[in-house]
C-alpha cells in the first residue's frame, strides 16, 4: 500500500484508518521476522525492493510506507528493524516495478553498504 497522506480535522492530523491498519499488519510481519532470525535493529543498511503489480502508485509513496513499517513503535514496545528512516541509515535504495496481475513485493535489506 501506498504511503497515505495526512488528513487534517478538529485542529489534528491523522493518517486514514486503511494505511494504519495496512502498517500494522506490515509490521506485525516484519517484527515476526526480525524476532524469529534474532535479529538487532539496524544502524545503517541497504533497501532493494522489487513490486509487482499494476503500476498505481507512486514509488516513494510505497517505498515510505515499508520504511514506516519498520520503524521502532512506542505503543507496541516493537524496537523497530531499523532505528530511522534517515538517509544516514539508509544510504541506498532502489525499486524496480514490474507489471503483474498478482501484486507483491520482494524486499531485500543488505546489511553491508557500498
Amino acid at each position: 500500500m501506498s504511503k497515505a497522506r495526512p488528513r487534517f480535522g478538529k485542529g489534528r492530523s491523522y493518517l486514514p484508518a486503511s494505511y494504519r491498519q495496512w502498517k500494522q499488519q506490515a509490521r506485525q510481519l516484519l517484527r515476526m521476522f526480525w524476532e524469529a532470525h534474532g535479529l538487532e535493529t539496524l544502524d545503517q543498511f541497504e533497501l532493494h525492493v522489487e513490486a509487482h503489480g499494476p503500476g498505481r502508485c507512486d514509488a516513494d509513496n510505497l517505498i515510505g510506507s515499508i520504511l514506516d513499517a519498520g520503524l521502532p513503535d512506542k505503543t507496541s514496545g516493537f524496537r523497530g528493524c531499523w532505528r530511522d528512516d534517515r538517509v544516514t541509515v539508509i544510504p541506498v535504495i532502489s525499486f524496480r516495478w514490474v507489471r503483474s496481475k498478482q501484486q507483491f513485493w520482494d524486499v531485500q535489506i543488505l546489511t553491508r553498504v557500498a
